[in-house]
């Protein structure tokens, strides 16, 4: 990236600028998949062995929570069962992740490339050569970056319509195709549209029907993927895992840290909603929502972990992140690298909370701390940086020219 950067003027003088976007998703997706999966014929890991298990019970007709477990939304097994019909692989449950991903940049780019389309294109370049999204999606064939994918949809829906009801509707297909945490962002947004009641409107013409199909054919068990939210299993690294050495072990109190997380994160981005619905457009405010909810939740929720930033370094680059101010590119580079190193090296320690300072007297979990800082150093300072452009007085997202604002917000 730090080359992508510094070497601007040569993009700047590409010939065909337009293929520019296919052809680094080629080199940085497409050809990686293909030499680890094809040429190399590495098995895939991660979640990946989960979603396709679930999968296939959901290619056989299976009914998701009754027949099989899934911690996501009821569609997600379904739409990842697709790929199954023509290529009877985990490698294929892979090869989706890499084309959603693909999905939700031409979106992004379809959403905002006018006017100001060369700086929205580099900074779309920019966002295919970081670590962390490689890593995610092409090894860990992870599914974050779907909910972006959703939410980049209801800007293209808004920017056609000028209508709160299409957004709802969109953001109701978002919570019954990804995951529950989608609900993080969709109950802020109330705040921001200015018609609330066609925004719920849309959600309920989506939502109730499934939600009743839901209970008549599993009853209960539909909760299933909200259990996660307050479990008492800690994840790393967030705010509490960083602090615990200092204010002792926080696993006693971790249900009641799990919903407090949930509620701040929803109030914090409700707040940030309510000062912008005057000043910007839905287009304007969502990437800079989007990235302030996400980036708070893995910075406070205790079951937040490295993963969780696969759901906005699109939205972060896209209208967060000055490119050429050195301190935010430093930071962006190590969050990329400690949040792509940690999991790994977390999960060999053996998932390790520590506790007291002397659980970091040897080399390893010292490592292991210092990424974890790292991670939540960055985090801290990405939420400044979007606490700044909240409290502006008049809200312009720089660098990023966006679509023009409309005489209606949503």
């Amino acid at each position: 990236m730090v080359l992508l950067v510094f070497g601007r003027h040569w993009l700047d003088r590409w010939p065909h600028p337009a293929r520019l976007l296919p052809m680094f998703f080629i080199v940085f997706r497409i050809i990686p998949f293909w030499a680890i999966y094809v040429v190399l014929n590495q098995a895939p890991r991660s979640d990946v062995p989960v979603f396709y298990e679930a999968a296939l019970s959901a290619k056989q007709g299976a009914l998701v929570y009754r027949d099989f477990w899934s911690p996501y939304s009821p569609l997600f097994a379904y739409v990842t069962a697709l790929p199954l019909w023509f290529w009877n692989s985990a490698k294929a449950v892979v090869l989706l992740m890499v084309l959603m991903e693909g999905l939700a940049l031409w979106l992004t780019w379809r959403a905002y490339r006018r006017p100001g389309g060369e700086e929205v294109r580099f900074r779309l370049l920019a966002y295919l050569t970081l670590a962390a999204p490689l890593v995610f999606c092409v090894l860990g064939g992870q599914e974050d970056i779907w909910m972006w994918l959703f939410g980049v949809l209801s800007v293209l829906v808004w920017q056609q319509t000028r209508d709160s009801l299409w957004i709802g509707v969109v953001m109701a297909l978002a919570l019954i195709t990804t995951k529950a945490l989608a609900v993080l962002i969709v109950v802020p947004l109330v705040f921001f549209v200015d018609k609330p009641v066609r925004y719920i409107a849309g959600l309920a013409l989506t939502g109730l029907p499934a939600l009743g199909i839901l209970v008549l054919l599993v009853g209960d068990k539909f909760l299933t993927p909200l259990a996660f939210a307050g479990a008492d299993l800690p994840f790393a690294p967030n705010l509490w895992t960083v602090l615990s050495p200092l204010i002792g072990d926080f696993r006693p109190y971790a249900k009641l840290l799990s919903w407090t997380g949930v509620a701040l994160t929803v109030g914090v981005v409700a707040w940030a909603a309510i000062l912008l619905k005057a000043r910007t457009t839905y287009d304007q405010a969502l990437p800079l929502l989007w990235s302030l909810c996400f980036c708070f939740l893995m910075f406070f929720h205790k079951s937040s972990f490295s993963n969780y930033a696969f759901i906005f370094l699109m939205p972060l680059l896209l209208q967060v992140i000055d490119l050429k101010s050195i301190p935010q590119l430093v930071a962006l580079l190590l969050f990329n690298f400690a949040v792509v190193v940690h999991p790994t090296y977390w999960w060999g320690l053996g998932n390790p909370i520590f506790t007291r300072w002397k659980d970091l007297t040897t080399t390893a979990n010292m490592l292991d701390y210092l990424l974890e800082l790292t991670v939540v150093g960055c985090l801290g300072y990405f939420l400044t940086l979007l606490y700044r452009q909240v409290r502006a007085r008049s809200y312009r997202p720089f660098n990023v020219p966006v679509s023009s604002p409309a005489t209606s917000k949503s």
